[in-house]
């Protein structure tokens, strides 16, 4: 059984992190397919040059499980109408924090009960892996002082 929600500052180093992030102002975004998502997403395929950071993924989260990836996109987004709490249809979720400002409600804000009663702010370089599934959570920009924020999200079901 994985932990319901893991957390990784500095998840890649210094020379990594630039070569995942050095596109991220470069590349063009597609309106989210559901216009209440307020982002933007660019497709992050899998491929032979970046299959060391699928496998980085595996090895920090989840060792030993077998997890297929089955999206994975950039994503720009900058929230400020409404909270969107909502579960996913994956099994799990990983975010990278790529480019934003260091702020808690540039983060991720997690539930217990219909309470949002978790708050991890947005850190450059933080990973955050969990249960998407079974985790109601929520971008937090539109609860306070915000930017626009990139991050890598790639989601995953068993297999």
């Amino acid at each position: 059984m994985l932990p319901t929600i893991q957390i990784k500052d500095n998840f890649l180093n210094e020379k990594d992190f630039k070569v995942i992030s050095s596109n991220i102002d470069k590349i063009i975004y597609a309106p989210m397919t559901n216009p209440d998502n307020f982002g933007f997403r660019h497709n992050f395929e899998r491929s032979p040059e970046n299959e060391w950071f699928f496998t980085k993924i595996k090895k920090q989260f989840f060792p030993g499980v077998n997890l297929k990836a089955i999206e994975s996109s950039y994503h720009l987004r900058h929230n400020t109408k409404k909270v969107l709490s909502h579960t996913d249809s994956a099994d799990y979720n990983f975010i990278l924090y790529l480019k934003g400002d260091e702020l808690i409600y540039n983060g991720t804000g997690f539930y217990h009960k219909n309470n949002l009663n978790t708050y991890l702010g947005f850190v450059k370089n933080r990973a955050l892996f969990f249960d998407g599934k079974n985790n109601t959570h929520t971008d937090l920009q539109a609860l306070g002082e915000s930017s626009p924020r990139y991050t890598i999200n790639i989601f995953y079901k068993y297999i």
